[in-house]
């Protein structure tokens, strides 16, 4: 069996990561841990974020390892190292890795792409959101076809082409 290690990228959008989050788990996509990145400026959302993402989870019945990393504003070169870090310690213990880039800032998201390649990788996925009527919502609440997303690895592509 292999064990997925889930890091999504926490921006001004709280919202973003929890829908895709959910998303990927209708897919079937499920994690052994998971891992919120953010920058210094977004540290008062990881409680909520940590708290939906545990109840999404509890819903399909899983109970995730679920770990916070927080790196300084700006801070490409700490994020750089820290997601090294990170996936050298995973891909050591076995772990194949998802990345989600919906809701990070290009600093984290040019960091991560650049050291994920390196390590044994399931998916990279972006989730859109084509009608900005509906930022603030639950997955559920927003169209399906309003919300597609893209494995940037080619296994899937769902929504618009």
């Amino acid at each position: 069996m292999v064990k997925i290690a889930y890091i999504t990228l926490l921006g001004r959008s709280p919202w973003a990561v929890v829908n895709t989050y959910y998303k990927l788990l209708t897919m079937g996509k499920k994690a052994d841990r998971i891992y919120v990145f953010t920058e210094e400026r977004y540290r008062e959302n990881l409680p909520k974020v940590v708290k939906a993402l545990e109840a999404i989870s509890e819903a399909y019945n899983l109970h995730p390892t679920i770990e916070t990393k927080i790196v300084p504003d700006y801070g490409f070169f700490v994020a750089d190292r820290k997601f090294r870090e990170l996936f050298s310690k995973l891909e050591r213990e076995g772990y194949r890795m998802g990345l989600d880039i919906t809701s990070g800032r290009k600093a984290l998201v040019a960091a991560a792409i650049v050291q994920i390649r390196k390590f044994p990788v399931s998916f990279i996925v972006y989730m859109g959101l084509l009608d900005l009527d509906f930022p603030d919502r639950p997955y559920m609440m927003i169209p399906t076809h309003m919300q597609p997303i893209k494995n940037f690895l080619g296994d899937e592509d769902e929504g618009h082409q």
